[in-house]
């Protein structure tokens, strides 16, 4: 197990992101709390206060950089709450951290111990390059957790990062106040008091991991194609693509008959933007499924016609998906877009007010979740209103 760990941290050297997924399926947070530690030790200003440095630094990485990378993505999201997602999610988060932590800070720490020993100058250079790698690493990992852009990614990043500072603030205020919190039976009382909520926020670590490892272990069955497409919705949430791609053609080849693998292949093509070949592949989903996954292979469909400006076999694709469903706030604002394409603005005009008394309509956490498809309709409509004035 203590070589799977040490080539997971090598990995994020070589390809940082299929690494953070490799670190969110398998990794282990005592492994990575013993790598941070250890580098955190070696580093040259931990020769002098090694365990308060050490402490303070692990403490308000998990205390204050964590938390507030998740707020970040929450506030966000919109559609869940924090609590939610801290109990979700912290433990996978700060396991990622702390051994990106370790690998950033890991060439330092070894430099500093052979080649710049008293040359505080290129100490300072090289912790502000370890600074920035980890920052680029843990980017890699709440966008690989998540799924997230890179720049919203990046944003969260650089909030845990200033959080950080003001949990060092804090510590450094408290001073020897952080010792009577430590004391045995303040300790045994917060147990009391908030032990549950404590054990809740590893549940999601160890429900993924288990979860990935059933699903490894049912892959290995040949006629088991549902196996491998459920690790390629997992791999497609974390936008890679690469390894998606495969689970889904392993399960169009076990079960040529399923609609669900072709459409996603389609909708990784489309988010590609290799829209030829998203239209081949939703195509063939429609013709193998005419209600494939609730019918969104006729909206797909349609917007990558839509993006390869055939805009009338995008009218007839979109037409038939809100048909169907009428109440979708995404199909509505592209059915919407192909029709002001096409020069009809009035029913351009219905279909974007209907997208926004969608979304309005809709249960709250549904409403934050496509908000955005409000905020692009009122746009349209602001812009239809100016061309007619």
């Amino acid at each position: 197990m203590i070589g799977e760990q040490l080539q997971l941290l090598v990995a994020l050297y070589v390809r940082p992101v299929r690494a953070a997924g490799r670190i969110i399926d398998h990794g282990r947070l005592w492994f990575a709390l013993c790598a941070a530690a250890l580098v955190l030790l070696l580093m040259p200003g931990g020769v002098f206060l090694p365990d308060k440095a050490v402490l303070k630094t692990i403490g308000a990485t998990a205390l204050a950089f964590v938390p507030a990378v998740i707020l970040v993505m929450t506030v966000y999201r919109r559609h869940e709450s924090f609590a939610v997602v801290l109990r979700r999610d912290y433990l996978t988060l700060l396991n990622c951290v702390l051994l990106s932590m370790a690998a950033a800070f890991l060439p330092l720490a070894i430099l500093s111990r052979f080649l710049l020993f008293g040359n505080y100058l290129l100490v300072l250079v090289f912790l502000g390059a370890g600074e920035i790698y980890f920052l680029i690493l843990v980017t890699c990992c709440v966008r690989t957790l998540w799924g997230s852009g890179l720049a919203v990614a990046a944003g969260a990043a650089l909030a845990g990062f200033a959080a950080t500072f003001g949990g060092l603030i804090a510590f450094l205020e408290l001073g020897s106040f952080m010792y009577y919190l430590s004391s045995p039976f303040v300790l045994f009382y917060a147990y009391i008091l908030l032990g549950s909520d404590l054990r809740s926020l590893g549940e999601g670590l160890r429900a993924r991991q288990h979860l990935r490892r059933q699903l490894d272990i049912a892959a290995t069955n040949p006629r088991d194609a549902d196996a491998h497409y459920q690790l390629g919705l997992i791999y497609q949430q974390r936008r890679q693509y690469e390894e998606a791609r495969q689970r889904f053609s392993r399960a169009m080849e076990i079960d040529p008959t399923d609609a669900d693998p072709v459409f996603q292949l389609g909708r990784i093509a489309r988010e590609e933007e290799c829209f030829d070949q998203a239209i081949a592949l939703l195509s063939r989903a429609a013709a193998l499924d005419d209600r494939c996954c609730s019918h969104e292979v006729w909206r797909d469909l349609g917007v990558a016609y839509f993006r390869s400006a055939r805009l009338e076999e995008a009218r007839l694709a979109l037409a038939r998906f809100v048909e169907r469903r009428s109440y979708d706030p995404e199909g509505l604002y592209w059915f919407g877009k192909t029709l002001l394409a096409l020069g009809r603005k009035n029913d351009a005009r219905q279909q974007f007010e209907r997208c926004r008394e969608a979304v309005e309509t809709m249960p709250a956490n549904r409403r934050r979740q496509l908000a955005k498809w409000k905020r692009l309709a009122m746009a349209e409509l602001k812009g239809i209103d100016k061309a007619s004035a």
